[in-house]
């Protein structure tokens, strides 16, 4: 487990949005503005690896699986979005599974625990084992038990069990408000109940007194039936622009949980895989796709049911310049 050690001492990095970027309201947070927002914090994301082979297009997730011995799984967007599931998943995953390609949920899910994640998605009719689903809590967990801050680190946005970190004190601040100004480090794991008010008591307390800051979910929003939910990073972003430090990020695109993934997916599978057998399925660019293009994986884009359903994704790929190694429509 020492490849999980990164460092005793957390430095508080600063980071600037070019002058005239905007974030858009939370009313006008659709896909575009969830690319352009995610291109103006480029800058500190992993960095996409230029290559040469030309990306495959397929209908169907299914029609691909000859191609991998494991995949990697998002969870909305690519098993369900919000409370339904995504048409044709069960039967692919079923497929997958008869071919004995290893399958790993890996989701930036945090407010809950990666246990009841599974019991969210067998409500849905998705059966996974516990060992198959890693979400960026997990993640957060493991990461924080390696590299423990000093304590008292104070836990937002936990609608789950206690977090399990050993040998750290950690405090549930939606449970007194007081604590805040007592606490030597933060850490943010969703925002189900995030408002203004939390907003402002978190910038000031970090503008007054920069400590580390511990994000366990990168993601901007998460795609419903109908809408976006939005997450962690949307309002990070606003806290960065306003001069506050860069936070320590914990999930999708960064590479501790693909870390994690890789061992998990050795673990299951009995083998060692080579990455080049590994897909990510995702519907994102930035966390998904890029993530895994950074790590030296296989990436497949979702492109019917997430993020970027109903927009130009071709557009979207020029934009940004990530690029999948394949693109499908559905499972």
């Amino acid at each position: 487990m020492n490849n999980f050690f990164v460092k005793s001492e957390f430095i508080l990095e600063k980071f600037k949005f070019e002058e005239n970027f905007e974030i858009p309201s939370v009313k006008k947070m659709n896909a575009e503005n969830v690319i352009n927002v995610y291109e103006g914090m480029r800058q500190f994301f992993p960095t996409y690896q230029q290559n040469s082979e030309k990306t495959t297009l397929a209908s169907k997730l299914e029609n691909i699986l000859d191609k991998f011995e494991a995949l990697l799984l998002d969870a909305f967007g690519v098993l369900n979005t919000g409370t339904t599931l995504i048409p044709g998943i069960v039967k692919t995953l079923n497929k997958a599974r008869e071919k004995n390609i290893t399958l790993l949920v890996v989701t930036n899910g945090a407010s809950n625990n990666s246990y009841k994640k599974r019991e969210q998605l067998s409500s849905l009719g998705l059966e996974f084992s516990d060992d198959e689903i890693i979400s960026s809590r997990e993640t957060a967990e493991i990461f924080l038990s390696y590299n423990q801050p000093e304590g008292p680190l104070g836990v937002m946005g936990n609608i789950g069990d206690d977090l399990n970190i050993s040998n750290l004190n950690c405090i549930e601040l939606e449970q007194d408000y007081s604590m805040f100004e007592k606490m030597n480090s933060f850490i943010l794991l969703g925002t189900l109940q995030w408002d203004t008010i939390w907003q402002e008591i978190l910038f000031n307390s970090l503008k007054e007194n920069p400590r580390p800051l511990f994000v366990a979910n990168p993601d901007l929003v998460a795609p419903h039936e109908e809408r976006f939910s939005i997450e962690p990073a949307y309002y990070v972003s606003h806290l960065i622009k306003n001069g506050i430090h860069l936070p320590f990020w914990l999930g999708k695109p960064f590479p501790t949980i693909f870390e994690l993934a890789m061992n998990r997916i050795n673990e299951l599978s009995g083998r060692h895989i080579p990455l080049s057998k590994i897909g990510m399925v995702g519907d994102t660019l930035h966390t998904d796709i890029l993530g895994a293009n950074s790590f030296g994986l296989k990436s497949i884009l979702m492109t019917k049911h997430g993020l970027l359903k109903n927009i130009n994704v071709g557009k979207m790929i020029k934009h940004t310049n990530i690029i999948p190694d394949y693109i499908v429509e559905s499972p």
